[in-house]
């Protein structure tokens, strides 16, 4: 899961992935990996803030690896490559998961493991809005390889990292499944939906 944003877009509200989720105040980042936990057999949490860490970690089920971002704040693509510099071993299929998704379900992220051995492809990630989400998605050992060589060689934007590749997306009928927390209003829709507000 990637949680090491800044969280500027949210002003006053402060670092969106630790703003209650739900009425028993679970962190959203904390419900993020809570999923990525029904679903994968290792969790890697990248991270930048301490504060973060200690929000999340007591709502974990299980061990989770927590890796904390060295040069924060340069993008996701960026993230992934350091991560997957510190990997010894084979991480495909790997799923890629944002800390501001409060709607996400492991049904979601299974479907979306299940569209990558269905198809072949390289990439099988959600889609919102008619566009790909690179950062709710499952990526194979050639995207893998193609992410690392992309953030090895500079490169900031993830889908120019995926050019060439097979991606197949998944649509899902409730829109909150993939709509991140960016602003405020974000978040207020989140919790008017939630009967929070």
């Amino acid at each position: 899961m990637l949680a090491g944003g800044a969280s500027r877009r949210m002003a006053e509200r402060g670092n969106k992935l630790w703003l209650p989720r739900d009425a028993r105040g679970m962190p959203m980042a904390a419900h993020v990996v809570r999923v990525a936990e029904e679903v994968a057999s290792r969790v890697a949490v990248l991270y930048a803030d301490d504060a973060l860490r200690a929000a999340v970690a007591p709502w974990a089920k299980g061990e989770i690896a927590w890796v904390r971002d060295r040069e924060c704040y340069q993008g996701p693509l960026a993230a992934l490559g350091r991560f997957l510099e510190g990997q010894t071993s084979d991480v495909s299929p790997l799923v890629v998961l944002a800390g501001d998704l409060p709607g996400i379900t492991a049904d979601a992220v299974r479907a979306l493991v299940d569209a990558l051995t269905r198809t072949g492809a390289d990439v099988a990630a959600a889609e919102r809005e008619g566009r790909m989400q690179p950062l709710a998605a499952v990526y194979a050992k050639r995207a893998v390889r193609a992410i690392a060589d992309a953030a090895a060689r500079g490169e900031k934007r993830i889908l120019k990292a995926l050019e060439g590749l097979e991606i197949c997306t998944v649509a899902f009928e409730d829109e909150w499944t993939v709509r991140p927390v960016h602003r405020p209003e974000d978040y207020e829709d989140w919790r008017k939906r939630e009967g929070m507000a």
